[in-house]
């Protein structure tokens, strides 16, 4: 049962024992009309749109976004695993160093560098992308009103278990109820790697290069729930499936 329908539900009961009570017990007209106000306004919850954004639409806008990515990458020949990093402006983005650069420049290097498409950071040439993922997070709004920790973060105030409800909270949100890219999500840490299972993945997009830099949608979604909440760059070392479920394991951190 979803958010909404939970509270609606609640409300409902609610209403429905106060309105009654009130009528049969102690003949209280006001607290009957407000039981029944109570009811009303979960029946209006219950009817009302849980989700402004269809799911369709959004996984409509991340197939289409995923494929003209592929295209850029498969020009550039691109292989080597993206690092997540999230954005002074609230989104994420994904530097992948091209083919004739492997290895990965300084974090802080990537952070402040011009984010132009083929940018130059520190003498390591790469892609500047912004993966539909970031959009999804924004859109959902998962993370919105939580409190900015990077400070806590830059003076090793807050590790990355303290993260672990908040992280659950917003990846199932993102990946179960929001974009319904699965059914269920676990999150396990240790020390700066996160294990995440995605069951029943329900999105099925033909982009093994994507797949391979990026990961699979539903893992790059939850790097970039990730990246947003604890404000640390994000890489997918590892992702496959096992049955019913995709593993990933993520790297976080420096």
């Amino acid at each position: 049962m979803n958010r909404f329908k939970a509270i609606g539900s609640g409300f409902i009961g609610f209403g429905g024992i106060i309105a009654s009570f009130s009528y049969f017990v102690i003949f209280s007209i006001p607290l009957t009309a407000l039981g029944l106000a109570f009811a009303i306004l979960g029946c209006v919850i219950l009817i009302f749109p849980e989700y402004l954004v269809p799911h369709q639409v959004v996984k409509g806008m991340i197939s289409g976004s995923i494929t003209n990515i592929e295209a850029m990458l498969e020009e550039f020949s691109v292989n080597q695993r993206a690092v997540y990093l999230p954005s002074k402006d609230g989104k994420i983005y994904a530097f992948v160093p091209l083919l004739g650069n492997p290895s990965y420049p300084e974090i802080r290097e990537i952070v402040y560098a011009p984010k132009r498409v083929i940018s130059n950071v520190d003498g390591h040439a790469g892609l500047f992308i912004y993966p539909p993922g970031s959009d999804v997070v924004v859109l959902s709004g998962a993370v919105a009103g939580q409190e900015d920790k990077t400070e806590q973060i830059r003076e090793g105030k807050v590790s990355l278990e303290d993260f672990l409800p908040q992280l659950e909270n917003t990846i199932s949100y993102c990946l179960v109820d929001f974009s319904e890219f699965a059914s269920k999500i676990r999150v396990n840490f240790d020390k700066n790697k996160i294990f995440l299972g995605i069951k029943n993945v329900k999105i099925d997009v033909e982009a093994p290069r994507f797949t391979r830099v990026l990961g699979s949608p539903p893992a790059s979604l939850a790097a970039c729930c990730i990246a947003q909440v604890t404000r640390m760059p994000v890489r997918i070392i590892e992702e496959k499936k096992e049955g019913k479920w995709v593993r990933v394991v993520l790297d976080v951190g420096e």
